[in-house]
This record gives C-alpha cells, sequence and structure tokens, in this order.
C-alpha cells in the first residue's frame, strides 16, 4: 500500500505503509497529532488534511528523532532505532499474525524521515491520499 502525499505547494511524494506507520506512531507519541488525525492521515481518501503550521511542527519533531539516528538507521514501530538490515518476511497461507513482528515489520528509514522533514518544510501543508 502507498500513500501519495499532496502538498499545498510542489511536488507529490510517496510512501509506503511500512514507512508511513512508524512515522505516525512518532507524530502521535510526540502529542503532534491527535487520535482522530492519526485515523485519517493513515488511511487513504479519510480526509487527512495537515496545515502549514502543522507541518512545520512536525519536521521540528522528524528532526529532533533524526538527531539521534544515523544514516542507514531505521526507527522501528516501538519507536528505536535500529542499525540492524531489514529481515525479510515471507507471507505464507498459514501464517498467523503472531508469527510477524511488526516492530521489525514497521520501520521508518533515516533516509525517508530526512525527505519527510524537508517535504514538511516546503509543502505549506498536504493532504494524505
Amino acid at each position: 500500500m502507498t500513500f501519495i502525499l499532496v502538498p499545498n505547494e510542489g511536488e507529490d511524494i510517496q510512501i509506503n505503509a511500512w514507512n508511513w506507520r512508524p512515522t505516525l506512531e512518532l507524530l502521535f507519541a510526540a502529542g503532534v497529532i491527535t487520535e482522530d488525525e492519526h485515523v485519517r492521515v493513515g488511511g487513504q481518501g479519510l480526509g487527512g488534511k495537515v496545515d502549514e503550521a502543522k507541518a512545520l511542527l512536525i519536521a521540528e519533531v522528524v528532526q529532533r528523532k533524526l538527531l539521534t539516528m544515523k544514516p542507514g538507521e531505521r526507527m522501528l514501530a516501538d519507536l528505536s532505532v535500529s542499525n540492524e538490515p531489514k529481515q525479510p518476511v515471507v507471507f505464507s497461507p498459514g501464517m498467523k499474525s503472531d508469527d510477524m513482528n511488526n516492530n521489525e515489520l514497521y520501520s521508518a528509514m533515516n533516509e525517508w524521515l530526512e525527505t519527510f522533514v524537508e517535504f514538511c518544510r516546503y509543502s505549506k501543508g498536504f493532504e494524505v491520499r
């Protein structure tokens, strides 16, 4: 699943759910987005919008997280940081949700977070599609 972030100014960017979900967890944990906003920007077609002021605040929060990370590292779903390579998951017909490590499965790469900071700074706000 891909999310398209459509800025008020500039170019759209696309991000996959594997990177987007932990990004939203960071914003929610930091109190930047409410539970309702978390739902809206976490789904397609739910009217998820971010105004310019909030986009700038998001950039600040993500930048602070980046200060704890090095190039090539990733932020896991629990917001911890890892330099271990992401382990591929093979989905099989008999697989159960308990067989997956969601903390490992969803992780935001350092490079994505840097891109997102710049996008937020220059977007003048954005909508999630």
